[in-house]
């Protein structure tokens, strides 16, 4: 496993991270015991990922419940993420309500502090949810300054307004987006990543694969029209990458982690195999320049 620099805050993360996502199991393959996730996590932390990412979101709780134990009693050193806005009321972002939610998440994480506190979907709480009297950086920045979160963090896929969120303070040392940039699309690349080299905010590339379209989902979500209007370059992308050695989740992997602005690469892998994979792909082999060039000159 390989590291980078996570923006200004000088922390050594693993350039693969693991989302917390499924580790009771993705909803068609039934509810797995809290041990399954426990082993996820183990396991992670023997192939050198460092860096874990969570939200109350997440199986109502069960993902938090899932880190709380794996990583209780552990020595090395890692860096544990949550989120704000969804618990106990979803995607209420009043100073109470973070409060609340946080006190849980603690519980829940069997800790008295977090390494890095995100606002979940940030689209969702919009400019004045943010920054009004009362709202989430209000109590964003007092957790941070009673120690009880060393950095806070922007998530979602609105890239105009965290670009914004961004460039108007200098409060959030990350932002995490997800199907905003990966082999299917570069909006990120183009609109947030600037802004985030400007204030020095880490950058977390979340949801490689575009959400499973380019993995296990593929066929399933092309049967249920999701994503339709990505198909066309989809179609041109595996013309592109056929014949290639390496298939096209390891493709997807290893494209994000050519560009050296990215700080992390994060994994919901649901499986040991999804997880043994993306961490395998942190072999500091990047794809090369004119391959990354032919893939974002794709229509």
């Amino acid at each position: 496993m390989r590291y980078r620099t996570f923006g200004m805050t000088g922390w050594l993360v693993s350039e693969i991270g693991l989302g917390g996502s499924w580790f009771y199991g993705r909803p068609e393959e039934g509810l797995r015991p809290v041990s399954y996730g426990v082993g996820m996590v183990e396991r992670a932390l023997e192939l050198g990922i460092n860096y874990f990412d969570t939200a109350p979101l997440y199986g109502k709780g069960r993902s938090e419940e899932v880190l709380g134990i794996a990583l209780k009693g552990v020595a090395a050193p890692y860096y544990l993420a949550t989120k704000v806005g969804y618990y106990p009321e979803p995607f209420d972002y009043t100073y109470d309500t973070a409060w609340r939610g946080f006190e849980a998440s603690l519980k829940r994480l069997q800790r008295d502090r977090v390494d890095l506190l995100q606002v979940h979907e940030s689209e969702r709480a919009g400019w004045e949810g943010i920054f009004g009297k009362g709202r989430t950086l209000e109590a964003l920045l007092e957790m941070k300054e009673q120690g009880l979160a060393r950095q806070i963090g922007l998530t979602g896929s609105d890239l105009a307004l965290m670009k914004n969120i961004l460039l108007e303070t200098d409060a959030f040392a990350s932002v995490l987006t997800f199907c905003q940039y990966d082999l299917l699309a570069q909006d990120a690349r183009h609109i947030l990543l600037p802004a985030a080299a400007e204030r020095g905010a880490a950058v977390i590339a979340a949801s490689p694969l575009h959400g499973g379209l380019l993995g296990s989902k593929r066929d399933r979500w092309i049967e249920k029209g999701r994503f339709a209007d990505l198909y066309p370059r989809l179609e041109r992308l595996e013309s592109l990458l056929s014949g290639r050695k390496e298939d096209i989740p390891r493709l997807a992997l290893r494209y994000l982690l050519s560009d050296p602005t990215v700080s992390i690469v994060l994994s919901g892998a649901a499986s040991p195999d999804e997880l043994e994979m993306a961490a395998s792909v942190s072999d500091g082999c990047p794809l090369p320049a004119e391959l990354v060039r032919q893939i974002e000159d794709l229509e």
